[in-house]
């Protein structure tokens, strides 16, 4: 036999043989994607079958080619969590659902974010993951003012300024022992700085003791140097509101005097409503300074944790309604083991806590 056809002969063979591969290989590659196929459906619809049982709303869900030779499939899902969903059994409710054969648990995570709570769920079966699940809550903005500063250097004051790591502001009475101090290590610790103003109250002896009152026998020049020197004392201070005021509150003339100091000094506004007739906040509004009211009661008109977490998911179910809102509380110790309660629980993953400067308007 001639030596090129020896080589032809040979050729041939290489070429039947790598086809023959190719083959195997395609016919090997159609198994994997039918197989995967029937797995894929299977567990797909006992996803969705589990789905339906948690009765959350789908937001979203996306099929997307996964891998390369094959070529697979895979589902993304977002599910909203309702806000009045109980979040300390969500995820033994999830472990439960989707812990049914066929489908395997890969992952479950929590991601406590600056404005949702997501739960991360990962599905499939071996080391596969086929669906990808995302429960999403979304967090209402809370803005919690603690009012009364200045007085003392306690274990409180420290609670708040060290050991509570979350957005706070503090305000602050001018003139009083600590003041500057609180304000330089509120500053210093990431909280937001105000001044608490002293403004005559209807109960004559609720009007003493301040080295800056705004009282209404006061003339206009009196009221906007009282309000400078009181700004000047709280350093690092972007905001006022008033502490007691259930008279000047009320009264055009006084709050006019001094919310023009306010306007200058380039500070938000925010109204206590220590009086129900107050025109404090619509007077701040028409004079177009940057402010909000108290919109609640209190936290702690009651120094009783019971009392103040009732209290505060009021604030809670407010803030659904409304998106955003104030919550006032005093500088006391049982003010402060309550908040940390509250934010260390299931709902406290419900709260995005802002500071006062990120909702006034």
């Amino acid at each position: 036999m001639k030596k090129s056809s020896k080589l032809f002969y040979i050729l041939i063979g290489i070429v039947i043989g790598i086809a023959l591969c190719l083959g195997g290989i395609g016919g090997f590659l159609l198994w994997r994607i039918s197989t995967y196929e029937k797995e894929f459906s299977r567990i797909d619809a006992k996803v969705e079958e589990a789905i339906k049982r948690l009765d959350l709303p789908l937001v979203e869900k996306k099929i997307k080619k996964m891998g390369f030779l094959p070529v697979c499939f895979g589902v993304e899902e977002t599910l909203s969590i309702p806000f009045d969903y109980s979040l300390d059994r969500l995820i033994s409710q999830i472990e439960q659902e989707f812990s049914l054969p066929p489908i395997k648990i890969c992952q479950i995570k929590e991601e406590n974010l600056k404005d949702s709570y997501e739960i991360l769920v990962n599905l499939g079966f071996e080391e596969r993951i086929t669906h990808t699940l995302r429960f999403v809550l979304k967090k209402v903005k809370i803005a919690l003012i603690i009012d009364d500063f200045g007085y003392s250097k306690s274990r409180a004051v420290d609670i708040f300024l060290k050991e509570l790591d979350i957005p706070l502001t503090l305000s602050i009475i001018p003139g009083t022992e600590y003041a500057r101090l609180i304000a330089e290590e509120a500053h210093k610790n990431g909280k937001e700085v105000m001044v608490h103003l002293p403004m005559e109250a209807e109960r004559e002896e609720l009007n003493h003791g301040y080295k800056w009152i705004i009282l209404d026998k006061m003339g206009e020049k009196e009221i906007k140097l009282a309000t400078e020197k009181a700004i000047k004392n709280i350093p690092h201070a972007v905001g006022l509101n008033n502490h007691q005021g259930s008279v000047v509150t009320t009264k055009e003339r006084p709050m006019k005097a001094l919310l023009e100091v306010v306007k200058e000094e380039g500070l938000f506004f925010v109204d206590s409503r220590t009086d129900p007739e107050t025109i404090a906040f619509s007077l701040a509004q028409e004079m177009g300074i940057k402010s909000t009211s108290r919109e609640a009661e209190f936290l702690d008109n009651e120094k009783k944790i019971d009392y103040i977490t009732k209290q505060f998911q009021k604030l809670i179910s407010l803030a659904k309604v409304r998106g955003k809102v104030i919550g006032i509380g005093h500088a006391n110790i049982t003010t402060a083991r309550a908040i940390k309660e509250i934010l260390t629980s299931p709902e406290g993953k419900k709260i995005e806590l802002v500071y006062v400067s990120e909702i006034v308007d």
